[in-house]
């Protein structure tokens, strides 16, 4: 499993959402990196997180990665359906790709 945090980041993409969330989201990199998505594990699913806190273990075909963040903040909502839908990540769609949202303390 690789666990380096500049692969992660190239990993994630982020959205603005509402006045001080920011959605963190599976990235086409991911993607290419992993082949199709086997298998997630959550980490951290609430409170506050540091900079390169690691938050999730995705699995796929080719490989694994460990996802951390790339900022600090307080995770607001997750994606729960991930767990069960671990597929949702093989293909870009900001409906079902992303991870988390979080604000910026």
């Amino acid at each position: 499993m690789i666990d380096k945090a500049e692969l992660s980041a190239s990993a994630l993409w982020l959205a603005p959402q509402e006045a001080g969330v920011i959605r963190i989201g599976f990235a086409d990199d991911g993607r290419e990196l992993l082949g199709p998505v086997t298998q997630i594990a959550w980490l951290v699913k609430s409170g506050n997180l540091e900079l390169g806190t690691p938050f999730m273990t995705v699995k796929g075909a080719k490989d694994g990665l460990v996802l951390r963040t790339p900022f600090a903040g307080r995770i607001v909502r997750i994606n729960t359906g991930l767990v069960d839908h671990p597929e949702w990540l093989d293909h870009r769609n900001d409906e079902l790709d992303w991870l988390f949202d979080v604000v910026d303390d």
